[in-house]
């Protein structure tokens, strides 16, 4: 075996010498620039054994992957993929949009010079637009189109492609069907200093190199979704490395052959992005990247249209590399279109590393040729293969065409070195029909049964070309095998395809392969025969085994865990689970997760969701499964609160509901998520209440709650599929106190009015009316309403009625006149009055009645008058009515001044009876408590009752002088009358004593009342006595025989014979006297008992009569005279005369002593005509009763009989 060298073994060579043998070898380059990026045409491959796995194959050798040169016009057309979801979701806002699609043309617009890092500097100005687009979005709850505006302008070196500066305009517009929402209008320049290597030409696998800058990011534009980042200037750095050959697999199809450069983070393990760098198309066959604020942009390469070249610039270099500091020949040929020599082109050569650029000129064969110097610029991005690569340029300005070629600059340089690079190698693993290209960023592993190709590169990394030869490739399991390696180019590299089918029987592990250039050692040229051998390793493993749980059903919006731990590696270390998540039909979201746990995944809309899991090993080997998830409609959901969110409310008192905290979280319509339903309950009187704006179906609904209590209303919401789901609140309704109490006055049915303010009612004592009291309470109150009724608050205040119901009504009268205040309260079962309110009840009296009386027969005197009086009144006053009867209207007993309103006699009954005949008035009168006063007046006729006279003699035989006695017991009057009868006896009615012509009137003897007559006749005969009895004016007789026989002894003869005459005058006198004097102290008496004014004498005993003229002064004084002393004479003689017969002197004596003379106030009784004319009050009360006798009362004509 070979000892291996160094890459700079030979570095000390002299190259001097090489001049013309480098035009050559740029030539073949040139000639064989196309041939490294197809197969070989030669199929030479040899089995290591006829049941090896393991095959060998040659592939052409090709020169290097320059930089292109571009023309104005050049254009590219990229199927675009921006990926916004990480966007959107920064910005806060959901929405289920993933990826944007749409063409993004680019095209070379311009070729202008600037100066870059105080360097002259030729520069692409690349233009790019497009428009991408994702419909049936969802973005806040509304659905539409995404559309976004792209457009850019890259500033590109010549040279090199490196980036000078990059400028993007995006602008976000969400397409609502109603209106355009402006999501985000954004500008973003990223400078770079120096600028951006991207690439390092020319490309070789296996190659890296580091970039160091300055990066200023300015940012400008609007959005109402997210903030736009400030603006920064930074130190940045990033790696890069070209890491695979093969194909892209893009739309464009002259593209198998790319170069996967990939640009790592400053730490070199994070890929950042991505180019597949395609030599035919002259540009990225595929590029992705990613920006900071949160979306990932995909490029893949669809269309190539290059413009028609003019003529062709084709800078050619003496050798492709050269040392430091050292002279070096280039040219430029121009050709035209046809490719034919253009001589005479002006143009301008350009080394803008070293800051040198020549005007040059085409002589005839088409060729401009300048010599220049090397220089020693370091390259801004130091590779592992050189010192530095600079790029020469060909250039006319006119046509603003160019034409570049790529030198190496080293500090040392060998003429010949063949070399494998195992860091070059690319495999492609085919798995089950997938092929893969695999490079250090996935990882370079197989398991069993997995078809291998390994591309190996053989590099000449002389500056000369080599010859012919082979390689020898030691397999996994030890085999070798060989393969031919055709001649290289100076730099240039050559292929060998090795084929491996991983045994099923393969072990896990590393499986190592070894490449040897020149196995038989007949290279003598090769200056650096050390490494001439290199190996390449690669992991054999196992498939991971994908394992998904399979989550039960859940409802929208549920976060579940997508659980893949049970996934294992057996040929060890973690697996690597990958997560592809349909979260909507047909849009799928990736999730890469190094535990296998995907946390908290939900989805927005009902429905089965299909969930794949790939894990992924440490060696980027796959397994993948699937389950789907079952998700369950999530019912929506409401919240209901009230205006102000009071909790309670006074009854009566209007209040809105709110059902706007509401909503269906998976719901397909944000514009109405939820469709609502009041449903308000049923009050006491069985109306339901309803919204009062009369829709129950919106998100508000204002009612008045009529009862207190808990109010509980509940809105009923129904998403779009159908689900129900109910809230309600329960608003506590408070007590009001009763208010709007009334009272009202009711007659019957007639309700009483009055205008004035307030009202004042007018009724009538004992009127029975009707108090109505009405009031206003909450629904539930009124029928439990109390009614407290004081209806004479200022009178009787102890007077109190109550009731319980909605209304009020009570029966009341006053028995007392006035002005009489009603108060009415009114209390509901919570204990709220309604206050006290007032009524004026005025009350007139109503006056007593009275019967009147139908005429009356005439009555007796003495003869008792039952009388009842009929008479009414209210209620009230019956009992306490003055009920009276007024007998006798001359006196005034109450003092009052009126003497018809005595109360002779209390209560309606009266019994009454008149000692005196004639016309007679009653009056029957009530008086109320107001002193209203009824009556009926009643006029009697009193009549004179006539007396009946009786005697009865002892015997009717007597002898001359024997005492005759006769009795008048039986004799009858009216009571009052039987006191003052006259018993006047004619004891002869033959003889007329008196001389008067009638013989039966004389008046002979008078007697009293029970007294008898006794009387002793002095002579014989028969004597025919007749007794008249006499009231006041009536009289009646009696008449007896009584025979007197004469006396057998004589004893009285003598007074009748001698002395008869003086005595029996003297007898008479004295009897005459007694009975004055008796009827005189009778009439006294009577008139102090208020007997009426009447005769106190029936009759005359006399037949004088009295003068009706006052009586002349001197009278009195002889009236006192004579009572004061009687006469000598007299007094003896009847005091002798009454002596004889004893008898009659014991029972009554006939002579009394003479009375005193009566005073005024003893006065008799005045005539109903009044004092008779010319009396005085004095005169009246000495002689009134002598005039009563004279002048008696006439008897009353009633045509009946009243003898008793």
């Amino acid at each position: 075996m070979k000892e291996n060298h160094s890459a700079h073994y030979m570095g000390n060579q002299n190259y001097r010498g090489y001049g013309s043998a480098s035009i050559a070898i740029i030539a073949i380059l040139l000639m064989s620039n196309l041939s490294l990026l197809v197969h070989s045409e030669m199929d030479d491959s040899v089995g290591l054994s006829p049941s090896s796995n393991f095959y060998l194959s040659s592939k052409a050798s090709g020169g290097d992957v320059d930089a292109p040169s571009w023309r104005v016009g050049d254009s590219w057309v990229y199927d675009g993929f921006f990926d916004v979801a990480a966007l959107i979701a920064s910005s806060g806002q959901s929405s289920n949009i993933q990826t944007l699609t749409g063409d993004l043309d680019m095209w070379i617009a311009d070729i202008i010079t600037m100066t870059t890092e105080n360097q002259s500097t030729l520069v692409y100005k690349v233009r790019s637009s497009g428009e991408f687009r994702a419909n049936g979005v969802t973005l806040s709850g509304f659905t539409g189109d995404i559309i976004v505006d792209y457009e850019g302008t890259d500033y590109v070196r010549v040279s090199d492609l490196a980036t000078i500066s990059m400028q993007m305009n995006l602008d976000v517009l969400f397409d609502h069907w109603l209106t355009d929402i402006d999501i985000a209008n954004l500008q973003v320049i990223n400078s770079y200093s120096p600028p951006r290597e991207e690439y390092d030409f020319p490309l070789r696998v296996g190659e890296a190199w580091h970039n160091n800058f300055t990066q200023t990011t300015d940012w400008s534009g609007s959005s109402d979704y997210f903030t736009i980042p400030d603006d920064s200037t930074t130190q940045s750095s990033s790696n890069h490395a070209v890491v695979a050959q093969g194909n892209p697999n893009v739309p464009y199809s002259g593209c198998s052959s790319s170069f996967n450069v990939t640009t790592f983070d400053s730490s070199g393990l994070n890929v950042s992005s991505y180019r597949w760098w395609c030599a035919n198309a002259m540009n990225d066959a595929h590029r992705h990247f990613q920006d900071d604020i949160g979306f990932e942009i995909d490029f893949k390469l669809k269309s190539f249209s290059p413009q028609t070249r003019s003529i062709n610039l084709d800078v050619e270099l003496e050798s492709p590399a050269w040392i430091l500091d050292a002279p070096l020949g280039a040219w430029v040929n121009v050709t035209n279109s046809a490719g034919s020599a253009v001589s005479g082109q002006a143009l301008q050569w350009r080394y803008e590393a070293s800051g040198v650029s020549h005007s040059l000129t085409t002589a005839s064969n088409g060729s401009a040729y300048i010599g220049f110097n090397t220089g020693n610029a370091t390259d801004p991005s130091p590779t592992n293969f050189d010192w530095a690569s600079h790029g020469i340029i060909a250039w006319v300005a006119s046509s603003k065409e160019v034409g570049v070629d790529t030198f190496t600059l080293d500090d040392s340089i060998i003429t010949l070195d063949y070399s494998p690079n195992s860091g070059g190698v690319s495999v492609e693993r085919t798995r089950d029909g997938n092929t893969v290209i695999l490079n250090p960023t996935i990882g370079y592993n197989a398991v069993p049964g997995d078809s291998l190709i390994f591309s190996i590169p053989v590099e000449n990394l002389g500056i000369l070309p080599g010859p012919a030869t082979e390689l020898m490739v030691t397999g996994p399991d030890g085999t070798t095998s060989r393969t031919s390696v055709a001649t290289i180019s100076a730099l240039g590299t050559a292929w060998v395809q090795a084929t491996w089918v991983v045994p099923s029987s393969q072990s896990v592990g590393v499986v190592t392969l070894s490449f040897e250039v020149d196995p038989d050692g007949l290279m003598t040229g090769d200056q650096n025969q050390s490494n001439d051998v290199d190996t390449f390793d690669m992991f054999i493993g196992t498939l991971p085994t994908a394992v998904l749980i399979q989550p039960p059903a859940t409802k929208t919006l549920t976060n579940i865990h997508l659980d893949g731990r049970n996934s294992v590696d057996l040929d060890g270390g973690s697996p690597f689970c990958i997560f592809v998540v349909e979260i909507s039909p047909a849009v799928n979201e990736t999730f890469e997760e190094e535990d296998c746990l995907l946390e908290n995944r939900s989805w927005s809309d009902d429905g089965t969701y299909r969930v794949w899991l790939t894990v992924t090993d440490d060696e980027n080997d796959l397994d993948s499964t699937i389950i789907d998830v079952e998700i369950l409609n999530r019912a929506p959901w409401v919240n209901v609160s009230s205006q102000g969110s009071v909790l309670s409310i006074p009854v009566e008192s209007s209040v809105i509901f709110f059902a706007t905290d509401s909503g269906d979280l998976d719901t397909l319509n944000n514009d109405a998520p939820v469709d609502f339903l009041w449903q308000l309950p049923v009050r006491s009187d069985g109306q339901p209440y309803a919204c009062e704006s009369g829709v129950q179906v919106s998100p508000t609904c204002e009612v008045t709650p009529m009862e207190e209590g808990i109010f509980t209303t509940v809105v009923s919401v129904e998403d779009d599929d159908g689900a129900v789901t109910t809230g309600d609140f329960n608003l506590v309704v408070t007590n009001i106190a009763p208010s709007d109490s009334q009272i009202t006055m009711w007659n019957g049915s007639t309700e009483i009015t009055d205008d004035r303010n307030p009202p004042i009612w007018d009724i009538n004592e004992d009127q029975v009316v009707t108090l109505k009291g009405t009031a206003h309470d909450s629904l539930n109150d009124m029928d439990s309403l109390t009614w407290g009724w004081q209806p004479d608050l200022d009178v009787d205040p102890s007077w109190y009625v109550e009731t319980v119901g909605e209304t009020s009504e009570i029966e009341v009268s006053w028995s007392t006149t006035g002005t009489h205040v009603v108060a009415m309260e009114t209390v509901d079962d919570d204990g709220e009055s309604s206050g006290i309110v007032n009524g004026w009840v005025r009350i007139s009296n109503v006056a007593p009645t009275v019967e009147q009386f139908d005429p009356l027969l005439p009555v007796g005197e003495d003869r008792e008058l039952s009388l009842t009086g009929v008479y009414n009144d209210t209620a009230s006053d019956l009992d306490s009515l003055r009920v009276c009867w007024d007998v006798d209207f001359e006196v005034d007993l109450d003092s009052n001044g009126d003497s018809m309103d005595d109360c002779d006699f209390v209560g309606a009954d009266i019994t009454h009876y008149w000692s005196d005949a004639g016309e007679k008035m009653l009056r029957f009168h009530v008086t109320d408590d107001d002193g209203d006063t009824a009556e009926a007046i009643v006029n009697v006729t009193v009549a004179n009752l006539k007396p009946k006279a009786a005697a009865t003699a002892e015997k009717l035989e007597v002898q001359v002088g024997e005492e005759l006695v006769i009795w008048t017991n039986e004799t009858t009057d009216s009571a009052s009358d039987m006191s003052q009868l006259i018993f006047s006896w004619d004891l002869d009615t033959s003889k007329d004593s008196d001389d008067d012509g009638d013989p039966t009137n004389d008046l002979d003897v008078i007697t009293l009342v029970n007294e008898p007559l006794r009387h002793a006749f002095a002579s014989e005969g028969t004597k025919n006595i007749r007794l008249t009895v006499s009231d006041e004016s009536l009289s009646s007789v009696v008449d007896l025989t009584v025979t007197v026989s004469p006396d057998d002894t004589g004893v009285l003869g003598w007074i009748e014979s001698s002395s008869a005459g003086v005595s029996n005058i003297v007898v008479i006198l004295g009897l005459v006297l007694v009975v004055l004097l008796m009827v005189l102290g009778i009439s006294m008496v009577r008139n102090k008992a208020g007997r009426p004014n009447e005769d106190w004498l029936g009759g005359a005993v006399f037949e004088e009569t009295s003068p009706t003229l006052a009586p002349p002064t001197y009278a009195f004084d002889q009236m006192q005279a004579a009572t004061s002393e009687a006469p000598p004479a007299l007094m003896p003689e009847a005091t002798e005369a009454v002596s004889s017969p004893p008898a009659l002197m014991t029972e009554e004596p006939l002579l009394t002593p003479q009375p005193e003379p009566l005073q005024s106030s003893q006065a008799p009784p005045l005539p109903a005509t009044g004092l008779p004319e010319g009396w005085t009050m004095e005169q009246w009360g000495y002689y009134g009763a002598q005039w009563l006798i004279d002048n008696p009362t006439p008897p009353v004509d009633t045509g009946l009989d009243w003898d008793l």
